[in-house]
């Protein structure tokens, strides 16, 4: 059953996001729309860069109507809001493709260290593809979103800081929770969960997924340039008004006005 099948009011699903940092958000897309979805990557990534890698698509909402309306559905946009209020801005979209047999492995780490924004903020998981242990699925560690944990340095240039082991849980084997999903279901977490994911082991199957990110409209908004996925020329990021009403910082663009820039 979906979440929003279920009776419980929202303030007990605000309760379990606090608490654990972390909500499963059942089938936000129809399998019309996951077929849809996965035609239009597959063309995006027939065209990306050949300095770019499948899991370095950053902001394409912002060339690719179709990413857009997927950060705009509905029923994402109901969840998020019940988190963050309601005045709603996406600030950036990731599509993290891991092919067969290949992809890179994250360690453990906290998204929100690396932003320069502040406020309140919240991300969404999307799944394209079942994903699962097997083809790289995403793990979270539920109850440390708190606090900044300690980081050390990875040596690697893609991914160069990881949590210090030191500061998680000794039986973190047995804490750690699965993002075992079916292509169009979601989950929601806080941006500062520690999460990883293993590489894609799978002889024939893809790990397609993209994470929404959303804050709320009395946020600092940093600016921040990304590399076109098609040509690599970097462009600036967008802070799009996605719910709510009314312009709450001089940084905001409609979300009218901004699906009118991609049509001209």
């Amino acid at each position: 059953m979906s979440p929003f099948d279920s009776p419980s009011p929202p303030i007990d699903r605000h309760r379990q996001f606090d608490d654990e940092g972390f909500l499963f958000l059942g089938k936000v897309l129809t399998g019309e729309q996951v077929s849809a979805a996965r035609a239009n990557l597959a063309v995006m990534l027939a065209q990306l860069h050949s300095s770019l890698q499948a899991d370095e698509i950053y902001s394409a909402h912002q060339q690719e109507p179709w990413l857009l309306e997927i950060a705009t559905t509905p029923i994402v946009l109901d969840a998020v809001e019940q988190i963050l209020g309601p005045h709603v801005v996406l600030w950036s979209t990731h599509l993290i493709c891991k092919p067969p047999r290949t992809g890179r492995a994250i360690p453990w780490h906290q998204d929100g260290t690396y932003w320069n924004l502040s406020g309140p903020m919240v991300s969404v998981w999307l799944a394209f593809d079942d994903a699962d242990d097997e083809n790289g699925t995403m793990y979270v560690l539920p109850g440390h979103h708190k606090q900044i944990l300690g980081r050390r340095e990875t040596g690697s240039a893609f991914f160069d800081e990881e949590i210090q082991p030191t500061a998680l849980p000794a039986d973190i084997a047995e804490r750690e929770v699965e993002y075992r999903l079916k292509a169009g279901e979601a989950a929601m977490h806080h941006v500062l969960i520690p999460h990883r994911s293993p590489p894609n082991r799978s002889a024939d199957r893809w790990r397609r997924v993209v994470v929404l990110r959303y804050m709320s409209a009395d946020g600092e908004m940093g600016a921040k340039q990304y590399p076109n996925f098609r040509t690599a020329q970097l462009f600036d990021r967008e802070y799009i008004l996605v719910r709510g009403s009314g312009s709450r910082s001089p940084g905001l663009v409609t979300l009218a006005d901004f699906r009118q820039s991609l049509d001209a």
